[in-house]
């Protein structure tokens, strides 16, 4: 969805490649995800810590302007704890909200973005689609001169988009990205095959592998506006671990449950033929469309 790059993630593109000219190679980065990534979730997790998770996530819901690029970083670090943060499950529901928008059924793609959102608040894939769905039928509300409804649709695109670019820019914090030994933090699976043509990149190639921290990551190759072959590469060391973790529990469950005692032919009753039913779903008005609460 190349076509549809907003202004304001133009914007990132532009400090990311003025940035990424000028830094050292022998510079610090801010953050390192080896270095740091365990000291900032354990700070996530104490209420006493300025990066408490619920209090940086409420000002993230709340737009904050304040909000920094590592207070954002450490939200997101925070969510790898949370029981919904599921990658595979979580990528699969992603791409379903984006065959909405490919298919130009932008009212599903808020039905079914919004309560995504609640629980997975930090996925960058879904903030973008329903900021993009709002805005396309904002501007069928403002051609067909429902102007109200127009307001509401693009309010809510610019709050959704907002909150995209807070995950962009905490993404790019430090400029991270081209060295195996500093790569770009992702919180879901394919964040970095979503972030990269935000940016303006074409993909060419993808592959995975771990880097000598022992950090798995996914190695995105892409082609520049001078046709020239970089390498970016994105950590998700943590989602691997959290799919692995759940892969256990799931199969420790299975082996602790007991098996189901056998019914003795005598104590069976015979079965009886039920007939199916199937239950009530009241539909939804395709012109209702969910107002933000600010």
């Amino acid at each position: 969805m190349n076509k549809y790059v907003f202004l304001s993630v133009f914007c990132l593109l532009l400090g990311l490649t003025s940035f990424a000219q000028s830094i050292s190679t022998n510079t610090t980065p801010p953050f390192n995800y080896h270095r740091d990534f365990k000291a900032i979730f354990e700070q996530t997790k104490a209420d006493t810590s300025a990066l408490y998770y619920d209090k940086l996530l409420a000002r993230f819901l709340l737009n904050d302007s304040s909000l920094t690029h590592a207070e954002t970083l450490a939200l997101m670090i925070g969510f790898t704890e949370d029981p919904y943060y599921k990658p595979l499950e979580d990528m699969e529901s992603e791409l379903e909200i984006f065959e909405h928008n490919k298919s130009s059924e932008f009212h599903e793609a808020i039905e079914k973005g919004r309560p995504f959102l609640e629980h997975h608040p930090l996925s960058l894939l879904t903030l973008r689609e329903v900021s993009f769905a709002y805005n396309r039928l904002g501007k069928e509300y403002s051609k067909n001169s429902q102007f109200d409804s127009a307001v509401i649709c693009q309010d809510s695109s610019k709050y959704f988009m907002d909150l995209n670019d807070k995950i962009m820019e905490a993404m790019i914090y430090s400029v991270k990205g081209r060295r195996t030994d500093n790569p770009i933090f992702s919180l879901g699976l394919a964040d970095g095959e979503y972030f990269l043509p935000n940016v303006g990149y074409e993909i060419e190639k993808k592959a995975t592998d771990w880097n000598r921290d022992k950090d798995f990551m996914e190695i995105i190759q892409v082609v520049n506006d001078q046709a020239v072959s970089i390498n970016y590469y994105f950590v998700i060391q943590h989602a691997k671990v959290k799919i692995d973790n759940d892969k256990a529990n799931e199969m420790a469950s299975k082996k602790n449950k007991k098996p189901a005692k056998k019914k003795s032919k005598e104590k069976t009753s015979p079965k009886k033929n039920k007939t199916a039913t199937v239950p009530f779903i009241e539909p939804i008005a395709t012109d209702s469309i969910p107002v933000i609460n600010q």
